[in-house]
């Protein structure tokens, strides 16, 4: 079943949802319940998608359903929506984070599922700590040597780096005592932080931090900015850095709720909650190919 389990994975992306909420048709879709979905007529698309999530859970527990329970237990059941950001696919450095979650502090998960392997694992925790203090792995308790794995990666950051399992019955927990993430600063860089940062979010620092922006021709605005910013102590401009970045994804409860659990990550992400009622039609629209 590898090859068809392939295009499972594009179900839960930006480009099928939109494609649904919109035009209320997907080819990727199409396929997907044809290949997963028992006598799919009659019913409507949130139900056929719950089937297609329950797969997932079953047989094929791949990247994004590792990240949809994250945000379902830290974003539902630990933090709230409207003291916390999560961010997915964040470019730190030479890496792409899977995802983060910024309250009164940032911290990184890196996904290791059932799918994956661990080669780059220690270059990538390497770049995470350039950016972030807490730093956590979350493998898989079905692959009972993810853990050893994890554990034969980490080099020099040691204990610093949390090590989180997601169990059969979906719970997240630390696998052994004492692999909660600790706070870790040897690694922080001044550029790696600042990459970060959208123009808005950059000169917001700067104007803050200073009163005023870079008088400066444009060709040396970003220079300028980045040399303004290295001079501020590097746990404040990393703490400035995360506050810009938790505006980011603001979502109300309310509309928050009221995305079902199965697309709460391709939903938040993608900025698809924007279009709230149109989701809600869609789901509650019967499927017809």
């Amino acid at each position: 079943m590898p090859d068809n389990s392939r295009v499972i994975n594009r179900v839960f992306t930006r480009t099928v949802m939109n494609n649904l909420i919109k035009n209320g048709h997907s080819e990727v879709f199409d396929v997907v319940v044809q290949r997963y979905v028992n006598d799919p007529e009659g019913k409507n698309h949130g139900e056929i998608i719950s089937e297609i999530y329950s797969h997932l859970s079953d047989s094929y527990r791949n990247e994004y359903y590792y990240m949809n329970t994250l945000l379902n237990k830290l974003l539902v059941g630990i933090h709230s929506v409207n003291t916390t950001t999560a961010l997915s696919q964040i470019r730190i450095a030479d890496h792409i984070a899977d995802f983060v979650m910024i309250n009164g502090e940032g911290q990184v998960y890196e996904i290791k599922s059932d799918l994956d392997n661990f080669e780059r694992l220690n270059d990538q925790l390497y770049d995470y700590f350039k950016a972030f203090s807490k730093v956590s792995v979350l493998a898989s308790e079905h692959e009972r040597e993810h853990v050893e794995k994890v554990l034969d990666k980490l080099g020099d950051m040691g204990d610093s780096v949390g090590i989180y399992v997601l169990s059969e019955n979906d719970t997240i927990f630390s696998k052994t005592s004492g692999r909660q993430p600790k706070q870790y600063d040897e690694n922080l860089d001044y550029k790696t932080i600042f990459s970060l940062l959208r123009k808005k979010e950059y000169e917001n620092i700067i104007l803050n931090y200073y009163h005023e922006l870079p008088k400066v021709a444009p060709v040396f605005f970003y220079r300028t900015c980045l040399e303004l910013f290295k001079k501020i102590p590097i746990l404040d401009a990393q703490r400035l850095a995360f506050q810009e970045l938790k505006k980011r994804n603001r979502i109300s409860k309310i509309v928050f709720d009221n995305i079902p659990s199965e697309l709460k990550a391709a939903i938040y992400f993608s900025g698809l909650y924007k279009n709230s009622f149109d989701l809600n039609v869609m789901l509650n629209t019967t499927y017809r190919r």
